[in-house]
């Protein structure tokens, strides 16, 4: 029996979350969990924030009315749908895995959908492939069973099909690069105008002790906010300062490398992290991140709840108008090609446009002269018989 995940009580975020993914992946350590202290990476939050908002703030359509009002509503009585969405989507990038229990009545209708942190829910799964057990331990509660199908598992990447893998596995050396050109440009700037340099003190013979309070003591009076002040020294005192090389801070302030490696591990187009990007413009960025990125997304939302809550045929899926709604351009192309192509009628393609229905609008329009099917049909009904018309004559 493997486990993902531990009912031990939460700890405090670790300060290493790269080591809590590995650990969540390789044993059932009480930390097995990525806590908040990976969104400390300016990166990471922004490509954090902005695919679980975009899965948050898409509609999800489909066919039960109860369903869809329930994901895009109230899912429960304690959250808005975009909170609870959000947190799911969080949870799966940051941890690989996010968790909500179904609440069904008596006769088994849905009632409510709750997030379940990852920090109370235990996974175990058999090696021959059985069907995964959810245990669930509430922080003032008894550990319960669950049944899997009352359980909604998200995950984005995963090997076996039952546990997921978060992006940051794969950062772990990156951002350890990026950490550390961080710390050296706050080393930088937190040493003053001094820089390095070499304290000298003459005639004295001085033991390791000795010279470092001496060196700590100066450091204190000319470093921070006092890094502007006069240096004042006796006779037998000498400072010189070591010449630093700028150019790897200039390099560590303004390489984007590790930016695009992030990017690359979420699935995100760069210019989404702020990474200039010369070969695409908004219209053609905006394609790119719903083809690349958000449909895998959207992907691994809508299979789970296929499985869990569709009935029948019915499928869920999500509404993408939004992403266009910015751009103009590409919300009037989008419904022109539509139209042409006989996808929408002309009242749906307004709709998209955000414009009022028109008289005679909902009926789909032939592609070729945008001639309703059904006058185009007595057009050429008309034309033949006055034709036949005339040849008699």
């Amino acid at each position: 029996m493997s486990f993902l995940t531990n009912d031990a009580p939460p700890r405090e975020d670790n300060s290493e979350p790269f080591l809590d993914a590995v650990i969540s992946m390789t044993s059932n350590d009480s930390g097995g969990y990525v806590g908040v202290s990976a969104l400390r990476n300016s990166d990471i939050m922004a490509a954090v924030k902005i695919i679980a908002g975009d899965l948050a703030a898409n509609p999800i359509e489909y066919s039960d009315k109860h369903i869809a009002t329930m994901l895009n509503k109230n899912p429960n009585d304690f959250m808005t749908a975009y909170a609870f969405k959000f947190s799911l989507a969080a949870n799966m990038l940051l941890n690989g895995n996010s968790f909500a229990r179904i609440e069904r009545n008596n006769s088994g209708q849905v009632t409510g959908l709750k997030l379940i942190p990852n920090s109370c829910m235990v996974v175990a799964y058999d090696d021959d492939g059985e069907a995964p057990e959810y245990t669930y331990t509430p922080t003032d509660g008894k550990a319960q069973k669950l049944n899997p199908m009352d359980v909604l598992h998200f995950k984005a990447f995963t090997q076996d099909g039952y546990k997921g893998i978060s992006p940051l596995f794969s950062l772990r050396d990156e951002l350890a690069i990026q950490k550390t050109g961080n710390k050296l440009i706050r080393g930088f700037f937190q040493s003053g105008v001094q820089g390095t340099g070499i304290l000298k003190i003459n005639k004295s013979n001085l033991d390791v002790k000795a010279r470092e309070a001496i060196r700590d003591k100066f450091q204190a009076a000319n470093s921070g906010d006092n890094a502007l002040q006069t240096i004042v020294l006796d006779e037998d005192t000498d400072y010189s300062t070591l010449q630093v090389n700028t150019d790897v801070v200039k390099y560590a302030n303004s390489s984007d490398w590790t930016t695009r490696q992030v990017a690359k591990a979420f699935g995100l187009p760069p210019e989404r992290l702020g990474v200039e990007n010369e070969h695409s413009n908004q219209s053609q960025s905006n394609v790119a991140y719903l083809q690349q990125t958000l449909t895998q997304y959207f992907a691994a939302f809508s299979s789970e709840l296929d499985m869990k809550l569709s009935t029948g045929d019915n499928r869920f899926s999500f509404n993408t108008d939004r992403l266009f709604s910015a751009d103009p351009e590409s919300m009037l192309k989008l419904a022109a090609e539509g139209l042409q192509g006989g996808i929408y009628t002309t009242n749906e393609a307004r709709e998209k446009l955000g414009l009022p229905p028109v008289d005679g609008g909902n009926e789909v329009m032939e592609s070729l002269n945008y001639t309703p099917l059904s006058n185009l049909a007595n057009y050429q009904n008309n034309h033949t018989t006055k034709g036949n018309e005339v040849n008699n004559g």
